[in-house]
C-alpha cells in the first residue's frame, strides 16, 4: 500500500478541466436542441389537430344544412348570385330536417378575405307560398337576419370556398365561380366546400399547423340517369 504524500499537488489541470466542461456543454446543447425540436412537434401536431377540429364542425355544419336544402318537390335551394366565396341557399328550418313540409330558412354562408372569418346569416321566412317564398330583407320586410361567425383564421383552397356543378349530357360539369345566373342555380345539383383553416390559439405559424377539409353535397333525390339526354335538376 502506498501512503499518498501531502506534499503532492498532482490532479485536475485547468485544460482538462475546460475540456471537461466543453464536452458536458456540447452535450447539454445537443439535448436542450432535441427537447425544443419535440416541443415544437408536439406543439405542431396540437394545432394542425385543432385547426382540422374546428374546420371539421364548420364544413359538416354546412353540408348538413346543404343536405335538408330539398325543402319542396323540385324547387332549387342554391340561389342565383352564388359565387366562389359566397353561398345563398334555401334549406330546412332548425329541427325540422326530417319533416316532410319543413319551414325554409334563407342563409348565406360568406367568406371575408379581409377578415379571414366564415360567416352565416339566417332570413326567416315571413311569408309567401312555395316557391315564391319571402324571407326577412324581401320584398320590402324589415329584418336584416341573425348572423354567427362559423370560422375564424380560415382561407379558400385554390381561391375557393364553394363550387357548383350541374349535371349535362351524362357527366357533371362545374359552374361559373363569378356568380350564377338563375339557370345555373336552377341547375346547381351539387355544391362543393374546401377551406383551409389555421389554429386559433396555438403559437405554430409554420406551414404545417393548418389543415384543409373538404366535403360535398348531392342536391337530389333520386340519383341522376345515366342517358347522356336526361336532365338532372335538383331536388327530383
Amino acid at each position: 500500500m502506498i501512503t499518498p504524500s501531502i506534499s503532492d499537488e498532482r490532479g485536475t489541470t485547468m485544460v482538462e478541466l475546460l475540456v471537461g466542461m466543453a464536452m458536458g456543454m456540447v452535450v447539454l446543447v445537443g439535448l436542450t436542441m432535441m427537447i425544443i425540436v419535440v416541443l415544437h412537434g408536439t406543439a405542431r401536431v396540437d394545432a394542425r389537430v385543432e385547426a382540422t377540429d374546428n374546420a371539421r364542425v364548420a364544413v359538416t355544419r354546412i353540408t348538413e344544412e346543404l343536405h335538408s336544402a330539398c325543402t319542396a318537390p323540385q324547387i332549387a335551394p342554391v340561389r342565383a348570385g352564388s359565387t366562389n366565396t359566397e353561398l345563398i341557399f334555401w334549406h330546412a328550418a332548425a329541427g325540422e330536417a326530417e319533416q316532410v313540409q319543413p319551414h325554409p330558412v334563407k342563409s348565406k354562408i360568406a367568406y371575408s378575405e379581409g377578415a379571414r372569418t366564415l360567416t352565416q346569416t339566417d332570413y326567416a321566412l315571413v311569408g309567401g307560398t312555395n316557391p315564391t317564398w319571402t324571407f326577412e330583407g324581401e320584398g320590402g320586410n324589415t329584418g336584416v337576419g341573425s348572423t354567427r361567425t362559423l370560422l375564424t383564421n380560415v382561407a379558400p383552397v385554390n381561391g375557393s370556398v364553394f363550387e357548383y356543378e350541374m349535371y349535362e349530357k351524362g357527366s357533371l360539369k362545374p359552374l361559373v365561380k363569378s356568380g350564377l345566373s338563375v339557370a345555373e342555380a336552377a341547375e346547381t345539383i351539387v355544391v362543393k366546400v374546401a377551406l383551409t383553416a389555421s389554429p386559433r390559439s396555438t403559437p405554430v405559424k409554420d406551414a404545417g399547423s393548418s389543415a384543409t377539409v373538404s366535403d360535398k353535397a348531392t342536391l337530389r333525390l333520386t340519383p341522376p340517369s345515366f342517358n347522356e339526354g336526361a336532365t338532372a335538376l335538383p331536388c327530383q
